[in-house]
């Protein structure tokens, strides 16, 4: 059962197709919408802008035609000449128009003739298309069909001054009767064209403002509809966001695979309980067994099948008041208000009866299941919640430590719970000494015994960690590392900084520097990349680092450590096994481990010199060694003797307080500034 998580960083993902095409189908309306009143608006644009246009030029026309009329009534009652030509000037306005128009209603409507028409007929050049456009595309309404009629009919009877106009060019002198006869038909004349005059005036008058006035309900109307659209839309925008808010909720405060309550729901329910009145309550921590089995054989598919099973099962068999949660991984809690003790006893061998009693078939194949309970009754002490979780953490895993499937209840004066605890202290002590960098590394020189050895640096780096100024050796606090699995992060804290140091060590290039690695750190896989990596980052090459294994976990899992060792030879690092012959297979595994030293345990290096067999230990050791092809380190070499003891047997290497003490590895070897105290520790 873990008992620390750490905390894991969660990308951040970019964007996803999916969310990008939800923020289409939302946005695509208002879009639409945007579009189409943005047409409309220029639309509604163009045809006020022709309207005027097609207005402006019935003024002209209408204009045009009173003058040509006007004109020669006066050259009728003046006979003078000069009124002939300034109507000439005014009937071209209107014979320009009827060329334009003529134009336009062709089969094959001819625009540049339109074009000069309009422009003879006196309208701006900037109108001209305008005019031209409305004709062409909206004749057919009927106001419009209505007024070209009217301008046609008009047309028609205005051009009947075109053969008084040439008659009084043939006659440049005019008679009173002819006078007289000019005058009568002009007067015929614009008492018909006049009122077709007006009625064509007033007829696109009322068109234009029939126009305006559809243009602006139109407009009215979408944004009427854009109104509705965004309501319509903010509403279902609201209604989904409730939705996902009641979702996030559920799921901020559930399991999304078994959808029980997970632990910030059960943190925060056991917290409101442990506040409220002082009554029994219980509580439990459920961790099963054989997970991890589950999980590797059938995988996490199988895994999670069996989580949802046991959910099941157990929701089942508590009472409607408890609160079931899925803390994490493989372990469960529950809340059990107004629970006596014995009850809550009762409570936790059923529920291990129900695990156990759970027959799980996957693939064919059938797994036993079991649980290990943890219970805690809340009623003796004032519990705060960090405590109430702690206790039943602690409960749990001491059911696990006597064997699994079983029961246990937290009580204070347990001894090898109370060992636990203190344990379990450490591994608090560890993680903020992690996160506070308040490791220290050490090193302890290793010198050659032969003449004509290696000259460069050799030493063995060690691990101490500092705590109010007092440095605690391995001894303390390395038990409890290894047993709630904290190594592989020690581990890799000392190969970071140490390559950090050795990095910035002069002479480092040909030197041996030799590290520890525990058994779980053999087991990690992502330890090789993360080597990779450091060794990028700072350098160092490979070849001066010697890490030095047990012989207890070496052989441990002599497999997975041999493709281990050999992964990381391969980079050009090397490998030493420490603690030597204390095994009872030394000798049959040497030869298959691909190590360059040996370390000869220090217990038999101490007494060599006063018990035989210690001896011929070592000196059996460092023979087969020898023949194996791998160099010997004596550790514990205390004194002179036995240096040269060590020299005439011909051992390679010793390392022990007579070679060196350990010293503070650091980038100069200069020692501490401020000597710390050392702890007086096993």
């Amino acid at each position: 059962m873990p008992v620390h998580e750490p905390g894991r960083t969660v990308p951040v993902m970019m964007r996803s197709p999916r969310s990008t095409l939800r923020l289409i189908s939302v946005a695509w309306p208002f879009v639409l919408i945007v579009v189409l009143q943005t047409a409309l608006a220029t639309f509604s644009l163009q045809v006020s802008t022709s309207l005027r246009a097609f207005v402006t030029g019935e003024s002209l026309w209408s204009k045009g035609q009173h003058d040509a009329l006007y004109y020669l009534n006066r050259y009728a009652d003046s006979g003078n000449r000069s009124f002939v030509d300034r109507y000439r000037q005014a009937m071209a306005i209107p014979l320009g128009d009827r060329a334009a128009r003529l134009a336009l209603e062709a089969a094959q409507p001819d625009i540049q003739a339109a074009y000069q028409g309009f422009l003879n007929g006196g309208n701006h050049p900037d109108d001209i298309p305008n005019v031209i456009w409305l004709f062409r595309y909206f004749r057919w309404l009927p106001v419009m069909e209505a007024c070209v009629r009217d301008w046609r009919t008009a047309e028609g009877v205005l051009m009947q001054l075109l053969p008084i106009g040439e008659a009084i060019d043939t006659s440049p002198h005019i008679s009173e009767a002819d006078r007289r006869d000019i005058i009568r038909q002009l007067d015929e004349i614009n008492a018909l064209v006049t009122p077709l005059t007006k009625r064509f005036s007033d007829r696109l008058g009322e068109g234009t403002r029939q126009v305006q006035t559809v243009l602006l309900a139109a407009n009215v109307a979408m944004a009427l509809l854009f109104i509705v659209l965004t309501v319509w839309r903010l509403n279902s925008f609201l209604t989904h966001r409730r939705r996902i808010e009641e979702q996030l909720s559920f799921s901020a405060n559930h399991d999304d695979m078994t959808g029980l309550a997970n632990r910030r729901l059960f943190e925060r329910e056991l917290e409101r309980m442990l506040a409220g009145p002082k009554t029994r309550h219980a509580l439990m921590f459920i961790d099963l067994d054989q997970f991890k089995a589950v999980n590797d054989n059938g995988g996490h598919a199988a895994g999670d099948e069996l989580l949802r099973r046991v959910s099941r099962d157990l929701v089942n068999a508590i009472r409607g008041t408890d609160l079931l949660a899925r803390l994490g991984g493989d372990e469960f809690g529950i809340i059990l208000p107004n629970c006596a003790p014995e009850d809550g006893l009762r409570i936790a061998m059923r529920l291990r009866e129900i695990t156990e009693a759970i027959d799980f078939v996957w693939n064919g194949h059938r797994y036993s299941i079991s649980a290990s309970i943890g219970v805690v009754h809340l009623a003796g002490r004032n519990y705060t919640l960090e405590e109430a979780l702690r206790a039943a953490d602690i409960a749990c895993y001491m059911a696990k430590e006597k064997g699994r499937n079983r029961v246990h209840v937290f009580e204070t004066t347990d001894a090898a719970q109370t060992q636990f605890t203190a344990n379990l202290n450490w591994v608090q002590r560890l993680h903020r000494a992690l996160e506070e960098d308040r490791f220290r590394l050490f090193s302890q020189a290793i010198a050659t015994l032969r003449e004509g050895g290696e000259t460069g640096e050799h030493c063995e780096i060690l691990l101490r960690l500092e705590e109010d100024g007092t440095l605690l050796s391995p001894g303390a606090f390395i038990p409890a590392a290894e047993r709630f699995g904290l190594m592989p992060a020690l581990d890799r804290w000392v190969v970071r900084h140490a390559l950090d140091i050795i990095g910035r060590r002069k002479g480092a290039a040909s030197g041996t520097y030799s590290i520890n690695l525990s058994g779980l750190t053999l087991k990690d896989e992502t330890f090789l990349p993360f080597l990779r990596e450091a060794l990028r980052r700072s350098r160092v090459p490979a070849e001066v680092l010697c890490f030095e294994i047990t012989e207890t976990s070496a052989i441990e899992n002599l497999d997975e450590a041999i493709a281990f060792m050999n992964a990381m030879r391969a980079m050009g690092c090397r490998f030493a096994l420490d603690d030597f012959g204390v095994g009872m297979s030394s000798l049959t595994y040497l030869k298959r481990l691909p190590v360059d030293y040996v370390k000869i345990d220090g217990s038999f290096v101490r007494d060599m010199l006063a018990d035989k067999a210690d001896w011929m230990t070592v000196e059996m050791i460092n023979q087969i060694s020898h023949l194996a092809g791998r160099k010997t380190i004596a550790e514990f070499v205390e004194n002179t003797e036995i240096l040269a003891a060590l020299r005439t047997i011909g051992v390679d290497y010793a390392q022990g307080y007579s070679i060196g003490r350990p010293e503070p590895f650091l980038p100069e070897t200069t020692g501490l500034a401020a000597p710390l105290r050392r702890a007086d520790v096993a």
